[in-house]
């Protein structure tokens, strides 16, 4: 059996890192704690709100995103990245916290520095566009954000808690349109 990724190499975290994926869904679900608060959907992206926008691994998916999204939108919103999109997201001048996949780990300082600075940011929008991986999930829940958004991963919820599927625009094309950003 192969170990999970998610966890820090440390001893209190061997046997976790041979959970089940059910299991380790579940572990993640408890320790992010409650559910957020009400929210109105898409009220909730009007007027440019505080937003946390975990970037995903896939380079050409979140150059798309970013290069998508008009300049406005960057001025109240946080990048979490892979340190490999530095490049990228300073074009923008977009405030940014990168991580590498060693960080990117729960029980690393690293991790417990970049939970404290997405919760010291205080989101009220969280887009996450990555793929399936645990802790980064467990950070968007952690957010603080009582809207918290993802493309095609309905069983993230209630890690996410609006799904949308964009048909033939994209992710940045879908979520403008609902900040009324241009």
């Amino acid at each position: 059996m192969k170990p999970s990724p998610y966890f820090a190499d440390r001893l209190r975290y061997f046997f976790k890192r041979f959970y089940s994926p059910e299991k380790l869904y579940r572990w993640f679900l408890d320790v992010a704690g409650d559910d957020s608060g009400e929210f109105n959907f898409p009220a909730a992206l009007q007027g440019n709100p505080k937003t946390v926008v975990f970037l995903s691994r896939d380079i050409d998916k979140s150059t798309a995103f970013v290069k998508g999204m008009p300049d406005s939108f960057f001025k109240n919103a946080l990048l979490c990245s892979p340190d490999t999109m530095q490049v990228l997201v300073s074009a923008k001048r977009a405030n940014a916290i990168y991580y590498t996949e060693l960080e990117c780990r729960y029980g690393e300082p690293a991790f417990e520095e970049l939970q404290y600075k997405i919760k010291d940011f205080g989101p009220q929008v969280c887009i996450y566009l990555g793929e399936v991986f645990w802790p980064t999930l467990y950070l968007a829940k952690k957010s603080g954000a009582n809207c918290r958004i993802g493309f095609t991963e309905e069983h993230c919820f209630p890690f996410l808690n609006v799904c949308l599927k964009p048909n033939k625009m994209s992710e940045a094309a879908l979520i403008s349109q609902y900040y009324g950003a241009k």
